[in-house]
């Protein structure tokens, strides 16, 4: 017999993202993420002082997917995230040899 996925399943990330507006400058530390129903739920890691929830439907992510695939600067950036992301790591890496 199959068993049903939960109504809730749950994953731990550690990364960060940060957001900047006129209002607030924010980092978001990427804590659990959860599906409920037809939508993700994902929220900040439970040490922040301010806890935050963001909830990301079917829609917002066909939104963002048609934006990101329709816009240049998106194409370029996912032609090249290896890059990116390797070259992101290899400087944090050299940052945090530096004994100051």
């Amino acid at each position: 017999m199959l068993r049903q996925p939960d109504a809730c399943a749950s994953q731990k990330i550690d990364s960060a993202m940060k957001v900047k507006s006129k209002l607030a400058d924010v980092e978001f530390q990427f804590g659990s993420i959860e599906r409920k129903d037809n939508t993700l739920v994902i929220s900040n890691d439970p040490s922040q002082p301010m806890r935050s929830k963001v909830y990301v439907t079917p829609d917002d992510v066909v939104q963002f997917l048609g934006k990101l695939l329709r816009s240049p600067s998106g194409l370029m950036f996912m032609l090249g995230f290896p890059y990116f992301y390797y070259r992101s790591r290899s400087q944090r890496q050299t940052q945090n040899k530096k004994p100051w």
